[in-house]
């Protein structure tokens, strides 16, 4: 199955340049199993931002799946569909 991941900001640029790509993934996989896609995909940079360093997702780095939040569904064990759209966004600080 393919899910859209869309990034902002540092995340964005980690992974791509235009912050959109469509990832394929096995059937039933999680979100975990896409942190994981995209960890091995894009390598330490993407692992900076988003993961702590023992592989789990940074607190401060929200997750959402068609526009919910995984910590209102099912966390990182959040199952995907197909056409599945999942937002990665940092921490946000400003002035």
């Amino acid at each position: 199955m393919k899910v859209v991941v869309k990034a902002y900001a540092t995340i964005r640029e980690a992974i791509d340049e235009y912050g959109r790509i469509m990832i394929e993934l096995s059937d039933h996989a999680t979100v975990k199993d896409l942190l994981d896609t995209l960890s091995r995909r894009f390598g330490e940079r993407f692992n900076r931002e988003v993961l702590e360093t023992d592989g789990t997702l940074k607190k401060t780095v929200k997750v959402f799946v068609n526009g919910r939040d995984i910590e209102f569904i099912n966390g990182l064990s959040t199952e995907l569909d197909e056409g599945d759209e999942v937002v990665l966004i940092p921490p946000v600080a400003g002035g």
